[in-house]
């Protein structure tokens, strides 16, 4: 039963049609002014434009690690600044293939184009020929790790072990192919850097992985300088040394002016250093540091500008992995004579203000018009919208970074407390059916309703600053948002189930409107997505489709309860269909995992309604359509511009190139971090929770199963659908457990509403009457 006000019912009735109006309105309006994302605004996933036609002839990679956009405000850098403000500019998500990202990781991801993790222990080893590595010359070392003698400059002793770390990844990176690409084309390659350090009486760490970002797959750079040459004693610096930017400058000359066509990367290393130098300090002073370094790497950084020909060069700003112990986006920019400022963004986020580490190499090869190798999941950058001007667009950068902190922070708390209510919850159910009355069965139903209105409040969240404030505020609004979802779909409520079929209405409505929108309310949501997690930019998460899965099945069932007969089976199948166009259509969702469950999912939900029996030759139709669907999406995407395709897109080129192999290669990933994360994740907790509240009603309550089988016969085919995309929703998306698990607290909330709602024998009392009908039979006569 649910709770309602006593009014009127003429007021009631008036009450109920403004409501609607409101309603249709909230969902309708954003729709029409929303058919096409907001290309203004500074987050939005308008298609973006090259960011230069022009090609280059020498390209400048100054590697800033561990600097965020609230970093470049400590200190006074004019050279970078200016550079950074006139040049198109964004947040570089450096996660690799774990949150943490080395400096290993981040070269050598940089390096490949596509996620990679380097060897840690052996990352930093890079020398030049003549140079000592223990007791005997370094190349005498690389030749014994390699079978090779070095006959380049520079090379790396860390090849054979990031390789083989490699091969055993699901990534297919390969290692070098950067360098690779560069070399075959005739593009000369240096790399300066040294981030060395050490503490007074212990052992010298080599810190030269920046060799790893345009190495080939040989392990070796052809030109540079990276040995002690570059560093001088420094007593106020970290470690006691520093880089020289005479010896820097000298270096860069040499290479930077000894070809025509040339790729140079230049790393700040004091900015390393200072950032290698927190643990050894006082807090108080560990900023001191970090302002000492970058402003003496901007001092460097402007005499390198002055030897860039604007006519013929491009300069690219990155932070490839960010600081020890916090993770955060790190600075991406891009700058070329003519090009207008902007934000980033690049065919892998398809979102402005938002780039990766793996669009870096792909970046660096369409400057120079060198051909990308198909290995390489990144895109080039491009420039999205403005975003206003140079201090807007910095805001924007930082802020995007803070709020995806934040968010970060939030996910666990959120989720633990779903699955908690979800117990309470059911819990309280079972107690209001065994020993409560009509007031108690009221109460919870209206519970489950504020549960599931709970949902749509975490992506409403996203429109709001909370990262400003604390985190109380951010609770508050959830619970507050929830209360009124349960209060609009009560008072809207004319008999049983309308309730639920509001609150999944504005569950699946909402997800409908954003992502047209250019999904807004994705970004930085506790179930949505962020770019420092970097599993997607655009489209549905996981989450949401897991939201959105579960919310449209059980409303297929009620609205075709609601309309009878075959229209109402047609009906649902209609809203199934159109649940699945909105996931799948590239401009939209863009989910495959999404549209691998949902085909499947309609199918047997749709027969089972339409009355069809499910034979074995069911199956290979069912996996026929999954394939045509799959098809046609991917039709679509590949009609689209290369810099718009999504992921889906970019599968299909892959296969084309490289054959069913890089197929192979996503579903054994994906496979494997679903069950990595099977026994460590909350939302395993979801499944035991259904399964003793299912077995407490049927031990309990077997009379109000019935009733709700009576009263919703079409609940039936929703549940075994569910049971469908739960299962292949497990198989074939990447957060594993979590997509069934938060399908089932949607399940859940709605299973405890109905049951709860539900009337027995047609009215109150003979819904009370029912409840004690088993203590009567047991007294005898």
């Amino acid at each position: 039963m649910t709770i309602r006000p006593r009014l009127a019912a003429g007021r009631l009735r008036s009450l109920r049609r403004r409501l609607l109006t409101v309603l249709a309105a909230a969902v309708v309006v954003p729709v029409v002014l929303g058919a096409a994302p907001v290309g203004a605004a500074a987050g939005s996933t308008r298609s973006g434009e090259a960011a230069d036609t022009s090609r280059v002839e020498r390209v400048l990679v100054i590697s800033i690690p561990t600097l965020s956009w609230e970093d470049l405000q400590l200190a006074e850098l004019p050279n970078l600044n200016s550079l950074l403000d006139d040049s198109v500019i964004g947040d570089l998500s450096v996660r690799g293939v774990r949150r943490t990202t080395s400096a290993g990781d981040g070269y050598i991801t940089m390096d490949a184009g596509t996620r990679a993790r380097g060897s840690v222990a052996f990352d930093g080893l890079a020398f030049q020929v003549d140079e000592r590595y223990g007791t005997g010359p370094a190349e005498e070392a690389f030749e014994r790790r390699t079978g090779r003698a070095p006959e380049e400059a520079i090379f790396s002793l860390a090849l054979p072990a990031v390789v083989e770390r490699n091969e055993g990844l699901r990534f297919d990176a390969q290692i070098g192919a950067l360098g690779d690409a560069l070399g075959d084309a005739g593009v000369q390659r240096a790399v300066i850097a040294n981030a060395d350090r050490g503490v007074p009486g212990l052992e010298v760490t080599y810190g030269r992985e920046a060799v790893l970002g345009l190495m080939d797959g040989a392990g070796v750079v052809p030109a540079g300088q990276v040995n002690e040459a570059l560093l001088v004693d420094d007593p106020v610096a970290a470690f006691g040394i520093r880089l020289s930017p005479d010896a820097v400058e000298e270096a860069f000359d040499k290479v930077w002016n000894g070809d025509d066509r040339t790729v140079v990367l230049v790393e700040a290393s004091d900015v390393v250093r200072a950032d290698a130098y927190r643990p050894f300090v006082a807090p108080e002073l560990r900023r001191d540091f970090l302002i000492q370094a970058l402003e003496a790497s901007d001092e460097m950084i402007g005499r390198l500008l002055e030897q860039v020909d604007p006519a013929t060069d491009a300069v690219m700003v990155v932070g490839p992995y960010h600081a020890g112990g916090r993770t955060h986006l790190g600075v991406a920019g891009l700058w070329q004579e003519g090009q207008e400022p902007g934000l980033l963004r690049s065919a892998s986020t398809r979102r402005s203000g938002f780039v990766t580490t793996v669009d870096i190499a792909p970046t660096i090869l369409q400057l120079l018009d060198v051909e990308r190798p198909s290995s390489m999941e990144g895109r080039p950058f491009e420039r999205g919208s403005t975003g206003g001007d140079a201090a807007e667009r910095r805001d924007f950068l930082i802020e995007a970074n803070d709020a995806a902190k934040f968010r970060d922070a939030m996910v666990a708390p959120v989720a633990q407390a779903f699955v908690i209510a979800n117990v309470i919850l059911s819990a309280l159910a079972v107690l209001a059916l065994a020993y409560g009355g009509r007031r108690a069965r009221g109460i919870g139903g209206f519970c489950a309703l504020v549960l599931l209105g709970v949902l749509p409040a975490t992506y409403l969240a996203g429109a709001l600053d909370f990262h400003r404030y604390a985190e109380g505020w951010y609770w508050t609004f959830l619970g507050a948002v929830g209360l009124g979802v349960a209060t609009v779909a009560t008072l809207l409520a004319r008999r049983f189930p309308d309730a639920l079929i509001i609150t999944l209405s504005i569950v699946l409505g909402l997800q409908f409107v954003d992502v047209v929108r250019g999904a807004p309310l994705q970004v930085n949501t506790v179930f949505g997505y962020s770019p420092t997690v970097a599993g997607r930019f655009a489209g549905f998460g996981n989450l949401a489709f897991a939201q959105i899965a579960g919310a449209a099945v059980l409303l297929a069932a009620l609205v075709a309860n609601r309309i009878g007969g075959r229209r109402g089976a047609r009906a649902g199948i209609a809203l199934m269909v159109v649940t699945l166009v909105m996931v799948g259509m590239p401009m939209w969702g863009s989910d495959v995992g999404g549209v691998l469950t949902l085909v499947p999912t309609t199918i047997v939900m749709g027969m089972l309604m339409l009355g069809w029996r499910i034979r074995a030759r069911t199956v290979v139709w069912v996996g026929a359509a999954t394939l045509a669907v799959i098809g046609l999406f991917a039709a679509v995407d590949m009609a689209r511009p290369a810099d718009q395709r999504t992921h889906l897109g970019r599968l299909v080129e892959r296969i084309g190139d490289e054959g069913f192999q890089a197929l192979e290669t996503v579903v054994l990933r994906k496979l494997g971090a679903n069950l990595s994360v099977l026994t460590r994740s909350v939302w395993t907790l979801m499944v035991p929770v259904i399964l003793i509240f299912l077995a407490a009603l049927v031990w309990r309550s077997r009379g109000r199963l019935r009733a709700i089988q009576e009263a919703i016969p079409e609940l039936r085919a929703a549940l075994v659908g569910l049971m469908v995309a739960a299962g292949l929703g497990f198989a074939l998306n990447d957060s594993g457990i979590a997509v069934p698990g938060l399908m089932l607290g949607v399940v859940n909330g709605s299973l405890v509403y109905l049951v709860l709602a539900v009337r027995v024998g047609g009215t109150e009392e003979a819904d009370d009457d029912a409840r004690s009908e088993p203590a009567r039979a047991g007294a005898g006569p």
